[in-house]
């Protein structure tokens, strides 16, 4: 594939978080599916990515950290949340299969639109027979997507299939002091769990506390203990 680059205007403002990298992924459990993904991006083989798994699990980071490496390497690509631009109508797909991969988040949110169904299948087929590569992300097995259209469910099914595994709370508690590590914070194992009984199983609200310490650390130029996170979070 050629590395021209293709830069259509995208019809809408979407968020796509710069620090959103593979690097700032702790894989846990789901190294093996991190390496199979990240070896599907380098080698470029798979027309399809399907990447799914339960709210927090880390789908949507995933998917972004996958265009920022397939940016690097010189390939324009995009992400696009369905969850941000369902309300503008299939049109904000327009011009985007130029583009030498795209990545579809919330593929869920289509299930009762027919339109929005029959313009991913349009948009499917066209990214497939031009070359170019897919990224699907999803809370769920491309079988299970209550979808009525049946052709985009097949062809859902059709690409390499990845599913992520939730943290366990040890786990959890290894991903807060890690990111401490990356911001240069010492967190202490004590910390790490108190924080972790605060959030059970969001890591969505977890990831937001942490930055709302981590600034607030940093502006009082204090440690990150219990007490001042009771302080920090009201508590």
């Amino acid at each position: 594939m050629s590395h021209n680059h293709i830069s259509p205007q995208l019809p809408l403002h979407v968020s796509f978080a710069e620090d959103a990298v593979f690097e700032d992924y702790l894989p846990g459990q789901n190294a093996i599916a991190i390496g199979t993904l990240r070896q599907s991006l380098a080698n470029l083989t798979d027309h399809l990515i399907y990447l799914w798994g339960a709210k927090g699990v880390g789908v949507s980071h995933l998917l972004q950290a996958s265009i920022h490496d397939l940016q690097v390497q010189g390939f324009d690509a995009v992400y696009l949340p369905l969850s941000e631009c369902l309300e503008y109508g299939p049109e904000a797909l327009e011009g985007l299969d130029q583009l030498h991969a795209v990545a579809l988040d919330d593929i869920d949110l289509i299930a009762a639109d027919a339109h929005w169904q029959e313009a991913v299948f349009h948009f499917y087929n066209r990214m497939r027979d031009s070359g170019r590569h897919l990224m699907v992300g999803a809370r769920c097995s491309p079988l299970q997507l209550p979808l009525t259209l049946a052709d985009l469910k097949s062809r859902l099914s059709s690409g390499l299939t990845i599913s992520l595994l939730p943290m366990t709370d040890e786990e959890r508690v290894t991903w807060v002091i890690w990111k401490g590590r990356r911001r240069g914070l010492v967190i202490g194992r004590d910390v790490a769990e108190f924080l972790i009984t605060r959030h059970n199983q969001n890591m969505k609200e977890l990831v937001t506390t942490f930055d709302r310490l981590d600034s607030a650390s940093l502006a009082e130029k204090r440690k990150i203990t219990i007490p001042f996170l009771k302080q920090v979070l009201g508590l």
